[in-house]
């Protein structure tokens, strides 16, 4: 009933220590362990930068109806002023070339309601990124 003085391996022998065949194995099981922390650490970057880029573009979208509204109250005595057609912004210290493209047109049935839609597009790496929102006039 006492304690044994040699310990066996996983393998049964009665030599002490690890095999190369265990190290190999948790070796292994670590690297793949690191590989799929690092994978999703850019992978949350990666999202984390496309949804900042979205609420800049959420953002600018609300002022380009903001300002277009404003102009639109005082058409037709001044011409309705779309603004520049592009923003170029630092966005988590890249530059992203946002692009606008603005409609704005009455609606068929209904003659004192305009329509304005305000679509607007950039490049996020690898993609090409839009979001649009749509607004209602009266005239």
């Amino acid at each position: 009933m006492g304690i044994p003085t040699t310990a066996k391996s996983a393998t049964g022998n009665n030599s002490q220590g690890f095999t190369f065949v265990e190290v190999m194995v948790s070796l292994v099981v670590l690297c793949c362990g690191i590989v799929l922390i690092y994978k999703s650490f850019f992978l949350c970057a990666d999202y984390l930068n496309n949804l900042t880029c979205r609420l800049y573009a959420s953002s600018l979208i609300d002022e380009k109806i903001g300002d277009i509204t404003e102009s639109f109250a005082d058409w037709p005595a001044k011409n309705i002023e779309l603004g520049a057609n592009s923003v170029d912004l630092d966005v988590n210290y890249k530059p992203i070339h946002f692009t606008y493209d603005i409609n704005l047109q009455p609606l068929p049935d209904v003659k004192s309601v305009w329509q304005l839609d305000v679509k607007l597009s950039w490049v996020d790496g690898p993609r090409n990124m839009h979001a649009q929102r749509s607004a209602y006039m009266i005239r």
